[in-house]
């Protein structure tokens, strides 16, 4: 073969390798999910001085307004809840607030869907991504082989084709929708242009806490306990969609990390409208079975549970024309939420 034709592929490839990089970035400014809400939590709660206690959780979490139930308790709260978040995101926040705080108390608020079976690692990927806003570029790329490495090399995705897709950040998250293309690619080069960055009011790099002080680590004990529990979930009167051993085992890493950290943990299943289990068929019924479920979980690890769906009255405290949607309290009600909760937190076993 002569020179020309191993520069012409040589050309060939390299022309490649630029077009599948260029098309791959306009993709993920395009369809990447807005880490707009990810962004400004983290922005505010870098600026906080006192917090002994957080709120971990969804965007459904989002209805407990923690400066009113601070005034409520005389407790320094901080909501770190954001839309889509998952349990691997909270367990990331209480790390994050305990390497910075002292933290007494974290309440879990919880939506079942948390715990469903959806392999979804965008809002994980994006909360990774603002935290390493404020580092330094060596270290944002350190930690992005570091944990797509992680996660591409994982024993069960190893031989998928997931295994790939990890290192292209918008083909492992949800788009963020053909009607907001427009917009993603225009407040992106917006912040080219003029020299903005994802966190740039973040008030110190994220990466140099310590998180993991005391980590949580499961004991052989945990362990144990943790698969018995696991093994349980296929027995379970419950649709199989609607909880996950992965999810499981997070849960259980939160209960240890609040146990080796000396905190007060609890699990609030957050209110809904009334007509919330219409929308499938038998889903009340699952719920109930998870519910228990869970409720088990957390009481044997020594933390409370409690699902406000079993008080008789949430439904008249909270009508239905408070909430938006199923799940999430117009903001004009924030604070009949902000009271009902935090007089579940205080006064629930």
């Amino acid at each position: 073969m002569q020179l020309s034709d191993v520069l012409k592929r040589a050309y060939k490839l390299i022309l490649f390798v630029a077009i599948f990089l260029i098309l791959t970035a306009f993709l993920n400014a395009a369809f990447e999910p807005d880490e707009a809400e990810t962004e400004r939590m983290l922005t505010l709660y870098s600026q906080k001085s006192d917090i002994s206690t957080v709120f971990v959780g969804n965007s459904a979490g989002e209805m407990l307004d923690a400066d009113m139930y601070s005034s409520l308790t005389g407790e320094h709260s901080f909501n770190m809840c954001t839309p889509s978040q998952g349990l691997s995101v909270s367990l990331k926040n209480m790390k994050l607030a305990a390497s910075d705080h002292k933290i007494d108390k974290i309440v879990l608020l919880l939506t079942f869907d948390t715990l469903n079976t959806e392999d979804y690692d965008g809002i994980d990927h994006l909360y990774d991504r603002v935290v390493n806003s404020a580092s330094p570029l060596y270290v944002r790329i350190a930690n992005y082989i570091k944990r797509n490495g992680a996660k591409s090399f994982a024993p069960d995705i190893v031989n998928r084709e997931k295994s790939v897709n990890i290192w292209i950040p918008w083909e492992v998250e949800t788009l963020h929708g053909i009607d907001n293309v427009k917009s993603n690619l225009r407040r992106r080069f917006n912040r080219l242009i003029s020299g903005e960055h994802v966190g740039r009011e973040i008030a110190y790099d994220l990466n140099i806490k310590n998180f993991d002080i005391k980590p949580g680590t499961l004991t052989a004990s945990d362990q144990s306990l943790l698969e018995d529990d696991i093994s349980k979930i296929p027995s379970l009167d419950i649709s199989p969609d609607m909880i996950a051993a992965d999810k499981v085992e997070l849960l259980a890493k939160m209960c240890s990390f609040c146990r080796d950290n000396n905190i007060e943990f609890k699990v609030v299943v957050t209110p809904h409208r009334s007509d919330y289990y219409d929308r499938y068929e038998s889903f009340r019924d699952c719920s109930i079975a998870l519910s228990t479920y869970i409720d088990d979980f957390v009481s044997k690890r020594g933390f409370m549970y409690y699902n406000t769906e079993d008080d008789i009255l949430v439904h008249d405290i909270l009508p239905d024309e408070m909430f938006y949607d199923w799940e999430h309290i117009s903001y004009e009600y924030m604070d009949k939420a902000t009271d009902y909760l935090t007089d579940v937190i205080l006064t629930k076993p």
